[in-house]
């Protein structure tokens, strides 16, 4: 497995958050009942440009952070994620709340990046003074809950959204 690093979402990657959002086709599973919605880029779908999001990103600096997991021998995107660091940030409804978001480049996955990027996520979370971080994912999404459950998470419980129809696990990882 390649390592990977986070860095701060930036003007520099513009051009491959555009090709990493664009390989999210209507047909994937969808984590979130908001079309055209990346996790890990989340409000993307909302601007006409990454630059103008990326003006978007900055205004909301301490209270939310982006990054993206670039590879290191090839300084390729392979992920993005998001780090609330307050729930009361969070947009949706507050039982489908999540300090971080997360995803993998479709071209990317199965090669356990996703494992590698919440691990630095944490790390993050702990930065920014969290002692617990509250994650969630659907029901369905396999994968997503072996990543969380290999980086220590708890599950709490399960949530239905009559509002979006999906059935959504809420899981808790300790920063200790």
């Amino acid at each position: 497995m390649e390592k990977i690093r986070l860095v701060p979402v930036s003007p520099e990657y513009a051009e491959q958050i555009r090709e990493y959002a664009a390989e999210f086709s209507s047909d994937r599973l969808k984590a979130v009942p908001e079309e055209g919605r990346v996790p890990g880029l989340d409000g993307l779908e909302e601007y006409p440009s990454v630059n103008e999001w990326l003006c978007f990103c900055s205004e909301m600096s301490g209270k939310i952070s982006w990054f993206l997991s670039v590879r290191e021998s090839d300084n390729r995107v392979v992920g993005a994620l998001s780090l609330r660091h307050s729930l009361e940030y969070d947009d949706d409804d507050p039982e489908f709340c999540s300090h971080i978001g997360y995803s993998v480049r479709p071209s990317e996955r199965m090669k356990g990046y996703a494992a590698m990027q919440l691990r630095l996520g944490l790390i993050k979370a702990k930065e920014a003074g969290l002692d617990t971080v509250r994650l969630i994912c659907r029901d369905i999404n396999t994968g997503s809950v072996r990543t969380i459950l290999a980086n220590g998470g708890r599950f709490v419980d399960s949530v239905y959204g009559e509002e979006s129809g999906m059935t959504i696990n809420r899981y808790d990882i300790s920063l200790d």
